[in-house]
């Protein structure tokens, strides 16, 4: 049977009678819920019968990790709610460190706990386990249905917040919670505006940015979330600097534009570290900065340690987080953007005299980072030599004719042309 379209679903409006399943999935049509990735359970088996007239679908998988992590790909991709949900204990431990993830990555995903019955907890209920201590680390909220005419509330809290704290939140249900009748009205959706950040900051930032000879932005994920990339493009465009990327945001910046440089961090781009660290003045833009997206590579220790850091984020526990800061900026990427812009058409600025050196810088360090990878065909480090390779199945080990694993001389190194393994 097709399921139905978002447009053609209404919510019920007022105080009905309904059972805590209902109120709870006509909540999650209220927040345009169409798809929820997990393993169905006996936990949650009321509401999940009518998922389908409701028009959500429910992605099976295999195991619980996997549906976490494609909440976070979902909530990544489209901008709307990733949600999960899965058997209560082992199947809901089993999302811990997906939720992890969505939590540093900012995704706006709702993880569903069924939990043991009310009348078994603490004496060892089937599969009973705390689940709100396991995710309390990782979640910007976290409701627990404590009464069933409460369920449509914590729902839609959790999809609110969701969104506005930009992260994880966790809705916990007693399995007896969703059988009844209540009466409920359901809450309709609440979305916060956020704006560019306060005048005094965003002047600062102005004017570190007018008196900077090398100004470079990292921009992150606020900038794809934030719907920020054609904002970012004019403002790079006013400043002529080099846009670098943080690890797995290359859709922060089009690679087609001349002034984009690469990704920093893991397996991250050589121009783009090498153009970062000429700067006086780096734009983190909607960017935490983080260890593995700011990682030395290619043995370079490329952060610019005298460069004044300008770091917009909308979420101020980030700001100064992981490097130090001059100017901090709680705004919105596209907003914050657009401020800054306008702050700076009106002015010279110190880079406009050397904007076509540092053109040409930019397209000569990009240039000689092509030019390396189109040469490297082979591993460069110590342990890789030209024209051997280890045998699929023999050893491993540096010296051939030792053999200390054991591995039997047949196994031994190859003198065959070199293939990728």
């Amino acid at each position: 049977m097709s399921q139905p379209t978002p447009t053609q679903r209404s919510v019920v409006s007022g105080v009905q009678k309904m059972t805590p399943s209902e109120a709870f999935v006509e909540t999650l049509v209220a927040n345009d819920v169409t798809d929820i990735f997990g393993i169905m359970g006996s936990a949650f088996m009321d509401p999940l019968d009518i998922f389908p007239p409701a028009g959500i679908h429910l992605i099976s998988v295999v195991h619980e990790q996997g549906a976490a992590h494609m909440a976070d790909g979902y909530a990544r991709a489209s901008g709307r709610h990733g949600v999960v949900i899965g058997q209560n204990g082992p199947g809901i431990s089993n999302c811990v460190t997906a939720i992890a993830a969505a939590y540093w990555a900012h995704s706006p995903v709702v993880i569903i706990t069924p939990e043991t019955g009310t009348m078994s907890i603490g004496l060892g209920g089937f599969q009973e386990a705390s689940q709100l201590p396991m995710f309390q680390e990782f979640t910007r909220y976290q409701a627990h249905v404590n009464n069933p005419k409460r369920i449509a509330e914590y729902t839609g809290r959790c999809f609110d917040r969701a969104i506005s704290e930009m992260g994880p939140t966790q809705l916990n249900i007693p399995r007896d919670h969703f059988y009844g009748e209540i009466q409920a009205e359901i809450p309709l959706p609440i979305r916060i505006e956020r704006g560019a950040g306060g005048e005094n900051s965003l002047n600062a930032a102005a004017d570190l940015l007018a008196q900077a000879s090398f100004p470079v932005i990292l921009a992150g994920g606020g900038v794809v979330m934030g719907g920020a990339v054609e904002a970012l493009k004019a403002l790079a465009e006013r400043l002529g600097a080099p846009v670098v990327t943080g690890y797995l945001r290359n859709d922060a910046f089009p690679a087609s534009h001349p002034l984009w440089a690469g990704p920093l961090g893991y397996q991250g781009s050589k121009a783009a570290m090498k153009l970062i660290a000429q700067a006086d003045v780096v734009l983190a833009l909607g960017s935490r900065m983080g260890p593995f997206g700011t990682l030395a590579q290619h043995g370079l220790d490329y952060w610019p340690k005298n460069a004044k850091v300008i770091q917009v984020e909308a979420d101020h526990t980030n700001l100064g987080l992981v490097k130090k800061i001059a100017v901090g900026i709680h705004g919105d990427a596209k907003a914050t953007a657009a401020a800054l812009l306008q702050r700076l058409d009106s002015r010279t600025l110190l880079s406009d005299d050397n904007r076509a050196a540092r053109a040409a810088t930019i397209a000569n360090e990009k240039a000689a980072w092509e030019k390396e990878l189109d040469e490297w065909t082979h591993e460069r480090d110590a342990f890789w030599k030209p024209g051997r390779r280890i045998a699929r199945s023999g050893c491993t080990c540096p010296s051939a004719t030792a053999r200390p694993c054991g591995t039997p001389p047949t196994t031994g190194v190859s003198t065959a042309i070199p293939s990728p393994i």
